[in-house]
């Protein structure tokens, strides 16, 4: 019996070691160092010669680069919302579709986004648009496919077409690809803060509405 005793409060011990020491070790690895899963960066900045030559016209905002196929994207919809709200007197969030020169992948939407923008109704549709792409697998990307989404939504194909052409969002999509090359985005949502800090959530809103807006105000990473 005091056998078992001792066996049972080894094994106890054992655990607890073994618990301690994956804890301590996962500490260090994704919190200390600051990676997300795939071992990214969760918060860099770039450098002071390579600010002065960043696309962003307006330095002091919040950024968030997104995607009508991103998931995380459209969960976040309301923490981002109430992360606008929040932002100090004189500052604004501002919100970029991911893009790139081929428009593929989860860039694939960015012309319907600076369309609607320029519309003035892409709020208004942007949950519309969210469904459309990840919960009917509509190929917003696909002129023939969206031209039906447009239809359903009631929106004005023909007008769509001509604004689609128009300079205005030809120089939206030159933005947006621009910024998201000269930051390497290369996953969705990511936050640009002031120009110089790019930050993937790591944390549970509104704990990482806290995070930028700390880096916003003080213009260092949090301790």
């Amino acid at each position: 019996m005091k056998k078992r005793i001792l066996y049972v409060l080894a094994y106890t011990v054992f655990v607890a070691v073994v618990s301690a020491v994956i804890t301590t070790a996962w500490f260090h690895t994704f919190v200390l160092n600051q990676s997300s899963d795939d071992g990214q960066q969760v918060l860099t900045s770039i450098s002071a010669e390579k600010l002065t030559q960043s696309p962003i016209a307006d330095g002091q905002d919040i950024i968030e680069i997104f995607s009508y196929g991103c998931h995380y994207c459209e969960i976040n919809e309301k923490n981002v919302e109430a992360l606008e709200k929040s932002m100090p007197a004189g500052k604004k969030l501002v919100r970029l579709h991911f893009s790139l020169d081929n428009q593929g992948g989860l860039a694939r939407y960015a012309p319907v986004f600076a369309t609607l923008q320029v519309m003035g109704i892409e709020e208004a549709y942007r949950q519309s648009a969210y469904d459309a792409v990840m919960k009917h697998k509509i190929d917003l990307g696909d002129p023939a496919k969206r031209d039906a989404w447009l239809e359903d939504n009631k929106i004005d194909v023909a007008e769509y077409r001509k604004i689609s052409q128009s300079a205005e969002v030809k120089k939206r999509l030159d933005y947006m690809t621009r910024v998201s090359q000269y930051y390497d985005i290369n996953a969705t949502p990511t936050f640009i803060v002031a120009k110089k800090w790019v930050a993937i959530q790591d944390r549970d809103f509104p704990s990482f509405s806290e995070k930028l807006l700390s880096i916003l105000k003080t213009g260092k990473a949090p301790e």
